[in-house]
């Protein structure tokens, strides 16, 4: 099975609206099972997610995405994952404006993700916002909430992405928008169990280029790309022991 951990649907302000039934057809096109979905973070479109979510609740898994800046946020999160259906938490550090190491801000949110044990997806990159490093003392603080790291740091900061996961059992790579040599250091240093297949479809990448740069990569260990190609992902957010 194939689960792809990155993808967006919904509005935007600028950008034509992604639609459940347009990724559905890209997923068949190009065998991808199951979808983890969020809106674009600037838009907030939490809504295009729930009805994807209810009208193809076994192809689409949904994370809620909200700005920590809201007054309501907690309780927009703990609304969303007791009674909408998202299993999930989607943050965005550089386009809501915070920092990761500003803790009385976001842990306050992650106090309901582990509340409800879901993951949390946060873009990863070489930024003073969400460098990999910054991940160290939440992923201790919180050992009880699995965080994937979206992007794995890009090119410029995967190596400190890799060390993060390596070191903490509840850090895990998302591979979109990586290169081959980045995918091949995160299965061969953090492991095939602490990799799980991401493509960006459709606003960073798509699903047959970002398939295959994780099949080449494993393509002398069939046992660990189906890890990786789904395997894993399943076992984070509770839909089977993914082996």
């Amino acid at each position: 099975m194939i689960v792809d951990v990155s993808n967006t649907i919904g509005k935007h302000k600028y950008k034509e609206e992604i639609k459940a039934e347009g990724l559905l057809k890209q997923m068949d096109k190009a065998g991808v099972d199951k979808a983890v979905i969020n809106c674009y973070p600037e838009s907030l479109d939490n809504d295009s997610i729930f009805n994807a979510i209810n009208m193809y609740p076994d192809r689409f898994i949904g994370l809620y995405t909200v700005n920590p800046w809201d007054d309501n946020a907690t309780n927009e999160l703990e609304l969303a994952l007791s009674e909408k259906g998202f299993k999930g938490l989607y943050m965005n550090p550089i386009r809501h404006g915070y920092m990761l190491n500003e803790y009385e801000l976001i842990y306050p949110i992650l106090d309901i993700c582990k509340k409800y044990s879901v993951p949390v997806w946060c873009y990863s990159a070489a930024e003073v916002f969400c460098s990999p490093i910054m991940f160290d003392k939440i992923a201790t603080d919180y050992p009880e909430v699995n965080f994937i790291l979206g992007r794995m740091g890009l090119q410029y900061d995967n190596a400190s992405a890799v060390l993060i996961a390596k070191r903490h059992p509840n850090i895990y790579l998302e591979t979109s928008s990586s290169m081959d040599f980045n995918t091949a250091r995160a299965v061969r240093s953090a492991g095939v169990d602490k990799v799980l297949l991401g493509t960006g479809t459709p606003d960073a990448g798509y699903f047959e280029l970002e398939i295959k740069k994780v099949e080449n990569v494993l393509k002398d260990n069939p046992k660990g790309l189906k890890q990786v190609l789904g395997g894993n992902a399943l076992r984070i957010f509770g839909l089977g022991e993914g082996k």
